[in-house]
């Protein structure tokens, strides 16, 4: 029976599942080019040696120090491929030639030969990379567990590597249940509702580095439910069924878990989405979240994201911050940490400004559009107008639009920011 008296806090849901579940990945082999994101499986080095030789600094001439020992000679009448050789940024060049003199201080003559500069020094070696200067076997180009960047692909194909040993991203079932949904795209008759959160957890798991595997709507029937549940246990590593959670005769989903495993949490002290199960079947972790949108992005938010983060071995995204000033009261109840979210804007003198949305009393296209939010600790209670907050934003700061200026898209030339977008800025029925 679901009692959320005595709900467990975030923390405790995550401990009493991590206590349980200890993922290992398995390591599996990409090309360079399909590896951006993806976490390493160990420390990589270098198999090169650049330059293998030696190669110019810069756009030059290479020519024989030994000639310049008593000052500049007379180049007037160099030939080039004699005296001199052209020698490009990064490129080899003639072993017979030591120096580089930098293109700028040379003037090619129009009756060939070449002038240069009075103030041309020439040394063995000068404007010289040295053999191995760029990069020699052993040098470390990947760590382990640091989520692969596009500088981090250049690195590894200077070091020779073609193939990056990384973990294998968690297969995510997602199971939208209840039997008022529709697809989206359906317009939806009396008595039904949308399936938005198939479309919002898909995107997010792409987000937070994990496979999404979308299963059709299912009906409110606990043999339905249970055929859902078989279908995607062989294929996921993880199990997310939404809908079907709440406190009374409706909450037959966690009946459900319960018959089929073991109910480690019933109940987060936690807002929207109190009703959350967390259970275990098998090996895996199968997590019911509450039908309602706000609910469902709160629970994939911290905890759907902190487990495919423990699968990966990463740790949790933090987002910006920025500091802000409340526009007006904001209610948090004490009992629980709640989700508030806000729209942030900037005054004139460059004060940021949260305007609250609760999600009870604004259109659900506004609490899904907005830039940024706040999440209350236990205890904390009510905000009131003036409070400064930390906010979490979900747009970058250059997308904050001043105090009062209407919402509506730039046209191409003007000088308004674009239109605001947060990371989970899609819009949902």
């Amino acid at each position: 029976m679901l009692d959320l008296d005595h709900a467990r806090s975030k923390t405790e849901a995550l401990l009493a599942l991590f206590d349980r579940w200890a993922p290992r990945p398995p390591v599996e082999m990409v090309p360079i080019a399909e590896a951006i994101g993806r976490v390493p499986a160990q420390d990589l080095h270098s198999r090169n040696t650049l330059p293998v030789v030696r190669a110019s600094m810069m756009d030059g001439i290479a020519v024989v120090s030994e000639r310049f020992r008593g000052g500049l000679p007379d180049t007037s009448r160099w030939v080039e491929g004699k005296d001199f050789v052209r020698a490009d940024t990064g490129d080899d060049f003639d072993d017979r030639f030591d120096a580089v003199i930098p293109i700028e201080e040379v003037t090619f003559l129009p009756s060939g030969g070449l002038r240069l500069d009075d103030e041309v020094a020439v040394a063995p070696g000068a404007c010289v990379r040295p053999s191995g200067s760029l990069i020699q076997p052993g040098d470390p180009l990947l760590v382990a567990g640091l989520p692969i960047r596009p500088c981090d692909l250049a690195a590894l194909a200077i070091g020779g590597i073609t193939e990056v040993p990384v973990r294998r991203r968690p297969v995510v079932a997602f199971i939208p249940t209840g039997s008022e949904l529709v697809p989206a795209g359906t317009t939806p008759q009396r008595g039904q509702n949308v399936d938005c959160n198939s479309l919002m957890a898909r995107h997010l798991l792409l987000e937070m580095g994990a496979v999404p595997l979308s299963l059709p709507i299912v009906k409110d029937r606990i043999e339905d439910l249970e055929s859902a549940l078989d279908q995607a246990l062989p294929q996921a590593d993880i199990v997310v069924l939404n809908g079907g959670s709440s406190k009374g005769g409706e909450d037959v989903t966690a009946t459900m878990l319960g018959r089929r495993g073991e109910v480690l949490v019933h109940g987060i002290a936690a807002g929207p989405g109190r009703p959350m199960c967390l259970s275990m079947i098998g090996d895996k972790p199968v997590i019911n979240l509450p039908g309602p949108v706000v609910a469902a992005f709160h629970g994939l938010d911290w905890c759907i994201r902190a487990v495919v983060s423990r699968y990966l071995g990463l740790p949790m995204l933090r987002r910006p911050q920025v500091r802000a000033v409340l526009a007006e009261d904001m209610p948090c109840p004490k009992r629980i940490c709640f989700l508030c979210r806000l729209q942030v804007t900037r005054a004139p003198d460059g004060t940021l400004i949260a305007h609250p949305l609760p999600f009870r009393s604004v259109r659900i296209g506004l609490w899904l559009n907005a830039n940024g939010q706040f999440v209350s600790e236990v205890g904390q209670g009510d905000h009131r107008k003036g409070d400064v907050l930390d906010v979490e934003l979900l747009c970058g700061e250059e997308f904050i639009r001043p105090e009062g200026e209407p919402a509506s898209p730039a046209l191409p030339g003007e000088a308004s920011p674009p239109p605001r977008e947060g990371n989970d800025g899609r819009r949902h029925p």
